[in-house]
């Protein structure tokens, strides 16, 4: 049995609550135009199975040309286009070649609140978490930007994960830790902790199994002013349970990933 590790997912449903916003708010929305980012992940981890424990190790690294353009009053649009990917990991090597190239079309709320996302057609299933990771690059966050401002999103959806359907909610907590400065551009400083849960079942090379999954995630991303995105990072830990229902066997996988977004000319 050949298992897939899984990149978390975006929102399916977003439901923001804010406290009250500081008088010296500013109003930010994402500003049209092109940038290019730099997306690299480390994963290490371990998979746990009646035959003992394996260790595994894996890195991607993705260039990806953003072009957000604004659709009507409430709507963007973001246009991704996957310049080049590469994957290094033990074991055989998926097929990347369809996504070189391909290109991921995500409508959003003027804010970053996630409506919906295209992905080309024909790429292969395994590569889901990717996918879904390139088309849901964009963060969201409230209209009003100020240091010390913060708020709370609640995030829930059904997504397929290892052939089987898995309700997810995840709850992130975010503040507004003052501004920085990157490549010459000012910029706020938002930091995230998030805590994830999910249940599922389905079956697995025509098995009948059920899933478990936690995490929790820590990071900051960076919008400027005037709307730009500028990239962030994040440190993710993930337990995952699987049960083979009929031989009562469990899989267990443990993954600790970092992840860093960088703006590049």
């Amino acid at each position: 049995m050949t298992l897939r590790i899984a990149r978390l997912s975006a929102p399916l449903f977003l439901a923001v609550s804010l406290l009250p916003v500081p008088a010296m708010a500013q109003h930010v929305e994402y500003a049209p135009g092109t940038m290019r980012f730099r997306v690299s992940s480390s994963t290490s981890g371990s998979q746990t199975t009646p035959g003992g424990t394996a260790s595994f190790d894996i890195g991607v690294e993705e260039r990806i040309t953003l072009s957000i353009m604004r659709q009507a009053k409430d709507t963007v649009m973001a246009m991704l286009t996957l310049d080049s990917i590469s994957i290094k990991s033990p074991g055989p090597q998926p097929d990347l070649s369809k996504l070189v190239g391909a290109k991921f079309v995500s409508l959003l709320s003027p804010t970053g609140k996630f409506y919906s996302s295209r992905a080309p057609e024909g790429l292969d299933p395994q590569l889901a978490p990717i996918i879904e990771g390139v088309g849901k690059l964009l963060p969201a966050f409230p209209d009003n930007l100020a240091q010390g401002v913060t708020w709370t999103d609640t995030i829930k959806g059904k997504v397929a994960r290892m052939g089987m359907d898995v309700d997810l909610t995840n709850v992130g907590r975010y503040t507004v830790e003052g501004d920085t400065t990157i490549g010459g551009q000012k910029a706020f400083r938002i930091v995230r902790n998030a805590a994830m849960k999910g249940v599922g079942g389905g079956s697995m090379q025509g098995t009948a199994v059920t899933m478990e999954m936690s995490s929790t995630s820590a990071g900051a991303f960076f919008i400027t002013p005037s709307g730009s995105y500028l990239g962030g990072s994040a440190k993710d830990n993930a337990l995952t349970r699987i049960v083979v229902v009929q031989q009562n066997m469990e899989i267990t996988i443990k993954q600790s990933t970092a992840t860093t977004t960088e703006l590049i000319k």
